[in-house]
């Protein structure tokens, strides 16, 4: 086990997804984030079921800077319940993993 980690998280627009994103590594909290556009979700809300084009983050992390990754999507986010789901990496190659640790810690 490592402590890496992907968290993902959809936006309504890429401008909000590129504000988050850049937020996010900016601040030393994230060591990369793909933005994946035109992601179609179907989901139930507030008594129906919806089908929107969403934005999808692919957030690399470790497990300690969770905390902040999630208070920046928080804070930035236009969702009043946005999706933050965080995934524990189990094995990666050496040197990303090192990589992704070495770009969050630069800010520590």
């Amino acid at each position: 086990m490592t402590d890496a980690c992907i968290v993902l998280t959809t936006c309504g627009s890429e401008e909000t997804a590129l504000t988050i994103a850049a937020a996010l590594v900016d601040q030393g909290f994230a060591a990369c984030v793909n933005i994946l556009p035109s992601v179609k979700s179907y989901y139930y809300y507030m008594g129906g079921t919806h089908l929107d084009e969403e934005v999808m983050l692919l957030i690399k992390s470790t497990t300690e800077q969770f905390s902040q990754v999630t208070q920046v999507i928080t804070d930035l986010h236009t969702y009043e319940i946005p999706e933050i789901l965080m995934f524990k990496v189990s094995a990666g190659s050496p040197s990303f993993l090192a990589w992704l640790r070495e770009a969050v810690a630069r800010v520590e």
